[in-house]
């Protein structure tokens, strides 16, 4: 996310704790944010856009993004080195797309919306701050010139909306249901889609959306997998509400990872070695009827969880309080790692890598499903509050 960091005695000053090399403080890592804010301020002014129009440009496609790469690529930042989200543990780049596999995004953008008064007591969130949270989300994600227009450029009211949120770990370490009471208002109320056509789900989901779909076979292992038909046959577009925690150690809870509430068999996939969930999640994503219908993802990073997993420790929950957005799964995931990264080197004072989330984030990018590499988001920070 940013220029490498390099600590080591003597260049970090005196007095300060010791950050392990390729990883960055929580405190650095909004420094970044506020790096990459300004960057997307000065593209905008070579491209002779005012920001709005800027991200409303990058946000169309064709010529408007292409106009707005450019434009970035003229004052992007060095490479980050050694804490790549989108790297193997090795640090080697990941392995270059089979000529056939189709192409992530050119670039991706992800929101990152924080508000000082979004964690009312405990686990309880604020609902109007939820709704402010993301009605900003959204329209810095798009570029639209109001809430309104930016959620009616995600969705359409003659769709039919499946909203995947994370139940597990109730009560207190679940993806926050305000959350989906929002969104569902907003696209009620604002998009004006049929309330009986909106249907937010975890595992238990109603008949007739929960009869399974025809086998899936995904590639490495050949792991057959069923869908819900609330996915393949019903939903014309897919919210995933996720969360962020860690899970079993070096593994990570996230957008991706979310659907596995969304099929028949998700106990086949577990198993953080590198051919399981690390290359089995990514590819349920690519699954056509998931990857083309996601319109939004939201990843709830209001209290999470940086290590132990997939149970509650309020040793290892922290109140981050925010929301990472996007419409890109792997790029979501991604910015999701680094905070939590961060916030883990920060505890330990010594390098305690994601080794299996970063090989899940390499190998989505290396099948097109998104964007790990940091070089290829654009982060946009919006502070509240």
């Amino acid at each position: 996310m940013s220029p490498h960091h390099n600590h080591n005695e003597g260049e970090a000053g005196e007095g300060r704790e010791r950050v392990p090399e390729g990883h960055l403080a929580l405190a650095e890592i909004h420094a970044d944010f506020a790096r990459r804010e300004a960057r997307l301020a000065r593209a905008a002014a070579a491209a002779g856009l005012t920001r709005r129009e800027f991200l409303a440009a990058m946000a169309a496609g064709a010529a408007g993004a292409g106009m707005a790469a450019e434009a970035l690529a003229g004052s992007s930042p060095p490479r980050e080195q050694g804490a790549d989200a989108g790297r193997k543990p090795s640090d080697a780049p990941p392995p270059a797309p089979a000529p056939d596999a189709p192409k992530p995004p050119a670039r991706s953008r992800v929101v990152v919306v924080t508000h000082p008064e979004v964690v009312l007591k405990e686990y309880r969130v604020n609902p109007p701050v939820i709704r402010q949270m993301l009605d900003r989300a959204v329209t810095e994600l798009t570029g639209a010139a109001s809430a309104a227009d930016a959620w009616k450029s995600l969705i359409k009211a003659d769709d039919f909306v499946a909203l995947k949120h994370n139940s597990i770990g109730s009560p207190t370490l679940h993806s926050h249901t305000e959350i989906n009471e929002v969104v569902q208002a907003q696209l009620t109320g604002i998009v004006k889609i049929n309330p009986e056509k909106f249907l937010a789900v975890d595992r238990d989901v109603p008949a007739p959306y929960n009869e399974l779909s025809a086998p899936f076979t995904l590639p490495t292992r050949r792991l057959e997998t069923r869908l819900r038909r609330l996915y393949t046959d019903f939903a014309t577009a897919i919210i995933n509400v996720a969360i962020l925690k860690a899970h079993w150690s070096t593994g990570l809870s996230e957008a991706m990872k979310n659907h596995l509430g969304s099929i028949n068999n998700p106990a086949l996939y577990h198993g953080w070695e590198p051919d399981r969930l690390p290359m089995s999640v990514p590819e349920l994503n690519a699954l056509p009827p998931l990857r083309t219908k996601t319109r939004l993802v939201i990843i709830d990073a209001i209290q999470p969880l940086f290590a132990g997993g997939p149970n509650d420790n309020p040793d290892y929950r922290w109140d981050y309080r925010g929301l990472i957005v996007a419409t890109d799964p792997v790029a979501a995931s991604a910015v999701g790692l680094r905070i939590l990264e961060a916030k883990r080197a920060e505890f330990q004072k010594k390098e305690w890598p994601m080794t299996a989330a970063r090989l899940m984030m390499a190998h989505a990018q290396e099948i097109g499903l998104g964007n790990a590499d940091p070089a290829r988001i654009d982060l946009v920070e919006a502070k509240m509050g």
